[in-house]
């Protein structure tokens, strides 16, 4: 395999700060997902839950699984994929 110089793209100061700025965005997602994570584990660990803390629960579970889904798919947050269900 050749091996060839890196292309070399041109960047304007505003470019940077555009990606320090999406750099800072991930990260305090980042931040929030595992606090996120930290009370639903404090919630499913506690033994008096009723059916309704489970249903929702299990509604925050998916709610999580739709948003780490529309990130991989380079979505805004709240935008969501569409649905893979026939109604």
């Amino acid at each position: 395999m050749i091996r060839r110089n890196p292309t070399l793209i041109p960047m304007t100061d505003m470019d940077v700060q555009d990606v320090r700025d999406m750099v800072a965005k991930q990260k305090a997602g980042l931040q929030s997902h595992q606090q996120l994570m930290v009370k639903m584990k404090r919630l499913a660990d506690n033994p008096s839950m009723s059916k309704e803390d489970m249903e929702m629960f299990e509604q925050m579970k998916e709610a999580l699984a739709r948003s780490e889904k529309a990130k991989r798919l380079g979505l805004e947050p709240g935008q969501f994929p569409p649905s893979s269900h026939v109604w």
